[in-house]
């Protein structure tokens, strides 16, 4: 028949593993978020890179307009030298719409330069597509293993918590009542062993009576200094 020490040491062994995986379950959220957060680099490339492709957009339809609006006040100019009556002002209009197509060609000269930019803003955008598609790829088998994981943790504590219970009701009262409110002060170990008449929790060292009645296998012991459970093992 187990000894109530015996008992409360399987117990402990419980509630460690028990802490361990109650502390793996509220890490579950952060270590989700940062599986996902894999993602963020790459998305904000992708949108860096679709931002500059507008950006150049609207510079290109900037440069369209102006030629527009170049090409129109040519056309109001043609009107205008035709209505003329002497050489001199037909001269002087033809100067100025030799000058607005020489504008129109340095405008189409920017406007050359900058479709190239373009070709290249969307060659990096589909670069920065096919990186996130593989950095998706990766982390929606993370988030496959870490879903999986998730759910052996949740249906291991389950299990141990079931386990934990029966135990307890298995144990003497008092001696539960005492192991529980240690336990939960300390977080770690409620029941630690005596060696070389030193406590195994607070490493300090026990006067000799103290160390002589851990060794008394039903005999509830405490640590002077950590007011933890002691026992020994010949």
């Amino acid at each position: 028949m187990s000894t109530n020490v015996e008992k409360l040491l399987v117990i402990q062994d419980r509630d460690r593993k028990i802490g361990r995986l109650a502390r793996e379950i509220n890490d579950l959220p952060k270590r989700r978020k940062m599986i996902e957060s894999q993602l963020d680099a790459h998305k904000k490339a992708l949108e860096e890179a679709e931002d500059a492709i507008r950006k150049k957009g609207l510079e290109q339809k900037e440069l369209e307009a102006l030629i527009e609006q170049r090409k129109e006040r040519i056309q109001k100019l043609r009107q205008q030298q035709f209505e003329v009556k002497n050489n001199d002002d037909y001269r002087a209009f033809e100067h100025q719409i030799e000058s607005i197509n020489k504008e129109i060609l340095e405008i189409e000269e920017r406007e050359l330069v900058l479709m190239e930019a373009v070709e290249a803003a969307k060659a990096v955008r589909d670069e920065k597509i096919e990186a996130l598609k593989s950095e998706e790829k990766i982390v929606n088998e993370e988030l496959a293993r870490f879903k999986e994981r998730a759910a052996n943790v949740e249906k291991e504590l389950i299990e141990l918590e079931t386990k934990r219970r029966a135990l307890a009701d298995d144990m003497d009262p008092e001696w539960l009542a005492r192991y529980d409110r240690i336990f939960k002060h300390h977080g770690d170990f409620a029941l630690v062993t005596v060696e070389h008449s030193t406590c195994g929790g607070c490493h300090m060292k026990l006067p000799p009576q103290l160390a002589h009645d851990a060794r008394k296998l039903d005999s509830m012991t405490t640590c002077m200094y950590c007011g933890r459970l002691l026992y020994f093992i010949p």
